[in-house]
């Protein structure tokens, strides 16, 4: 059976939801960085032994498969941060405007006419926006082409890098894991007063 709200304003559960998922990206992150250290200092104690010329070959191999796992943990972090806030404007969206509204809006595009047309929220006004845009790039990036591509390269710190790897994403997402959360603090607030101006209107009860 679908949940239901039965009260007004809810973009506020919503909001407590996302962060709820934003925090279990930081602890599975958490988690990996631990075992990322914990193998880092294993295999620099191997290559201080003894035995160092003959596990040569089997210590480079285990040290490029390191990076692999550090490159993964950081497009992962992105990626996970990016459909939080993907899913908190789909509830929020179909929550506001019904399901069918929702639909389109993993598309930005969709996304910024359903907000300005009935809800007349701009969402480029929305407080850091051009960072959670930045986000949806980078996912793009990592998703599709696995390098830095003419949309992400349009963003200060990408530029003139088109075709470069991508590299180790953990300082981008540390870097826009705080502005993504205003972001979604700032959206809601400006879902809230739309509910209380009237430009939400709705039964008080909407299946999502």
């Amino acid at each position: 059976m679908a949940f239901q709200y039965q009260h007004r304003f809810p973009f506020e559960q919503f909001s407590r939801l996302t962060q709820y998922e934003i925090d279990e990206i930081d602890h599975f992150l958490e988690l990996a960085n631990e075992a990322h250290k914990s193998k880092q200092s294993f295999l620099a104690q191997l290559g201080s032994s003894e035995n160092v010329e003959e596990l040569s070959d089997w210590l480079a191999d285990d040290f490029a498969q390191l990076d692999t796992f550090t490159s993964l943990m950081g497009e992962f972090a992105i990626l996970g941060l990016w459909r939080c806030v993907e899913l908190y404007r789909k509830r929020s969206i179909g929550n506001a405007l019904g399901k069918n509204a929702a639909k389109g809006v993993f598309n930005h595009k969709c996304f910024k006419l359903r907000l300005a047309n009935p809800l007349q929220i701009n969402e480029e006004n929305i407080q850091h926006a051009d960072l959670v845009n930045e986000l949806r790039c980078l996912n793009n990036a990592i998703k599709h082409e696995r390098c830095v591509t003419d949309e992400l390269s349009t963003f200060e710190l990408f530029k003139n890098m088109i075709g470069a790897d991508l590299g180790d994403l953990r300082p981008h997402y540390q870097r826009l894991l705080p502005k993504t959360k205003e972001y979604i603090k700032d959206l809601t607030q400006q879902l809230n007063l739309a509910e209380e101006q009237g430009r939400i209107t709705r039964a008080s009860t909407r299946t999502t």
